[in-house]
């Protein structure tokens, strides 16, 4: 098959679209056919994507978007649907990050990385699976992280660890609840991530929070590939995959996309 076309007529909505992964999923999709409603708490970030994208020639709407908000999950979903004509798609990517002792976590700081993290994608694909299941099915990635399976020398990050051990098994209950109607979830576990602002916007996040940043010596990954991965050409090529009819047979799977670490 032509990869140019392989997601072609379809929409996918894409959370923490403005940068990183997210960003370079939308890219992705959009060279393969698809159609992308790029979603961010950052709008500004939504908008240089989805102009971005449009400049090209691509299909593309901006949304701003907190994903832990159910009433602005529930518009951007709407509003792809009625903006591009539909959803067949959805990567629940938007994420953000926590450290520090579990005595000392403070609970609201507990329930902001869950809150963005976990309920995100939850409300995400609840808002979602309504119309892919009227339209006879769809796919959904959610990110998780390397930290999903291992917590690994650097610790100290619960709030983050958890959160993304949640979103394989929401994957998982997705793929087994609504796989007879269609549907299919998988998850993707990244490693080290090349051109992404992700620390950039967790230290603004981090700005939020008051739990005490935990002290720990954070050795540098070893990974067998010895490369990080490009946003768009590793990462963004494996959502693409699962977004299309290449995987249609791939559900309630977790996907390290990690260079290797996770076999280490």
């Amino acid at each position: 098959m032509n990869l140019e076309n392989r997601l072609a007529g379809k929409v996918v909505l894409v959370t923490g679209g403005g940068s990183g992964i997210g960003k370079g999923a939308c890219q992705r999709i959009v060279a393969e056919g698809g159609a992308v409603a790029v979603a961010d708490i950052r709008e500004t970030l939504a908008q240089e994507t989805a102009d971005e994208i449009r400049s090209s020639g691509g299909r593309a709407v901006a949304i701003a978007c907190d994903v832990a908000d159910e009433k602005q999950v529930a518009a951007a979903v709407a509003r792809t649907v009625s903006d591009l004509g539909g959803l067949d798609g959805l990567v629940a990517n938007a994420g953000t990050a926590g450290s520090g002792w579990i005595h000392e976590v403070t609970l609201e700081d507990w329930n902001f990385i869950l809150g963005v993290n976990l309920t995100g994608p939850f409300l995400c694909a609840k808002h979602s699976i309504p119309h892919m299941v009227e339209a006879g099915g769809g796919s959904i990635v959610v990110t998780s992280s390397i930290a999903g399976s291992v917590i690994g020398a650097g610790g100290a990050s619960a709030s983050y660890a958890v959160s993304k051990a949640g979103v394989i098994q929401l994957a998982r209950q997705i793929a087994v609840d609504y796989g007879s109607q269609g549907i299919r979830a998988n998850a993707i576990q990244p490693g080290a991530v090349l051109d992404s602002n992700l620390a950039k916007h967790v230290g603004e996040d981090r700005e939020r929070q008051t739990t005490p940043v935990a002290a720990l010596p954070r050795p540098k990954a070893w990974l067998p590939l010895r490369k990080a991965g490009h946003t768009r050409d590793e990462y963004g090529a494996t959502i693409a995959f699962l977004l299309s009819d290449d995987a249609g047979y791939i559900t309630g799977a977790s996907i390290p996309v990690d260079g290797g670490y996770l076999s280490t």
